[in-house]
């Protein structure tokens, strides 16, 4: 296994930057997820790892080794594609096989190594037929499988589940992290989906397109938690989280704030700022209890009911908010009036100018 480290990477095509300035660590072992819009720059990025896009500035390495212009055959990777890339006329054995075969494996040892990894995955009984007569599931299994018999230093997944219906995706997700824990190998997947990216990686770094006009790519880099409970910048805290965090910009007055009736008191970073964009989760916004006024007022103007939870619209006079709310009653009608409060203890705070997190 194999550790994977960018130093001030730029990657261009022609004359058209598409990553700069990248500075991300891999460490050996570790499962990290490529997130972001398209445009961002992950596919590219997970390219150059592969050596199939070229890396035109800064160094890119793999374990203690500088491959900015190694072939890809000397950068021990195996990559997992969204397309599955399977032989049509071969068996499940044959293209698991072909590789082990064109590097002149005996046949009796290609046989035992392919029963053995299709045990792994739960093809023993698909050994024979055709990706034709596959589910979808099956056939990324094949591809999984196949990595796995190159035992690389680096896997590399580039969006593997996104031609699954919700229910294959949901499997693979476990059984790709299963996997992880069994290898503990090296990975590097890339995903648009953030649910993907919440649910498998150690480490998440989120990514924004050049031509949005970032100057870099990497909005950040942290496990899980780190992305979704301390958004570094706007972009982040607006990317990460279904429904999407709610975001307002508000007056700072006396170092507090006003939402409706409700005062907060801002810490003296953000109480120095003219302005500040606040920030709540659905999941932290409260309705009021009847008879409360605090809070700002609203008015409902649609609703989720998913059963155990609502979603809900309220309509403002400082436009939209959602809110998340565990099912415990009656569900609200449209155009009910209603109020509603921030959570002190889960309020982000970001500076309107620069964008970023205030501490």
């Amino acid at each position: 296994m194999a550790a994977v480290e960018f130093q001030n990477v730029g990657i261009s095509f022609g004359t058209a930057p598409i990553v700069r300035d990248l500075s991300l660590k891999i460490e050996d072992g570790e499962f990290v997820v490529l997130v972001g819009p398209s445009g961002c720059g992950k596919s590219t990025i997970l390219r150059s790892i592969a050596g199939l896009a070229a890396v035109t500035s800064g160094d890119m390495r793999i374990g203690d080794k500088r491959m900015n212009d190694a072939d890809p055959s000397q950068r021990d990777i195996a990559m997992v594609f969204q397309s599955y890339a399977l032989f049509p006329n071969m068996t499940v054995a044959a293209n698991l096989g072909f590789g082990l075969k064109i590097r002149g494996g005996k046949r009796t040892e290609i046989d035992r190594k392919v029963k053995e990894v299709a045990a792994v995955v739960g093809l023993s009984d698909q050994l024979h037929k055709r990706p034709g007569a596959l589910s979808g599931g099956q056939r990324q299994r094949v591809a999984l499988a196949r990595a796995i018999l190159r035992r690389p230093g680096v896997f590399l997944f580039d969006e593997p589940l996104s031609n699954l219906d919700a229910e294959f995706r949901t499997a693979m997700r476990a059984e790709i992290v299963r996997f992880h824990r069994q290898q503990g190998a090296s990975m590097v997947y890339v995903t648009h989906d953030q649910t993907e990216a919440m649910t498998m990686g150690d480490r998440i770094a989120v990514l924004a397109p050049l031509a949005a006009g970032h100057a870099a790519n990497l909005m950040q880099y942290g496990t899980p938690d780190d992305v979704y409970h301390r958004p570094a910048n706007l972009f982040v805290a607006r990317f990460i989280g279904t429904p999407r965090m709610n975001l307002v910009t508000l007056p700072v007055k006396e170092r507090a704030i006003s939402f409706g009736n409700q005062r907060l008191a801002l810490p003296s970073a953000a109480a120095r700022l003219a302005k500040v964009i606040i920030g709540q989760r659905p999941e932290h916004l409260r309705i009021a209890a009847e008879g409360h006024e605090t809070g700002l007022a609203g008015t409902v103007d649609h609703v989720e009911n998913l059963g155990h939870e609502m979603i809900l619209t309220l309509a403002t006079s400082l436009g939209p908010f959602v809110l998340r709310e565990t099912r415990s009653g009656e569900v609200p009608s449209l155009d009910q009036p209603v109020r509603f409060t921030l959570d002190p203890h889960h309020v982000h705070l970001f500076d309107p100018a620069s964008e970023l997190r205030v501490t």
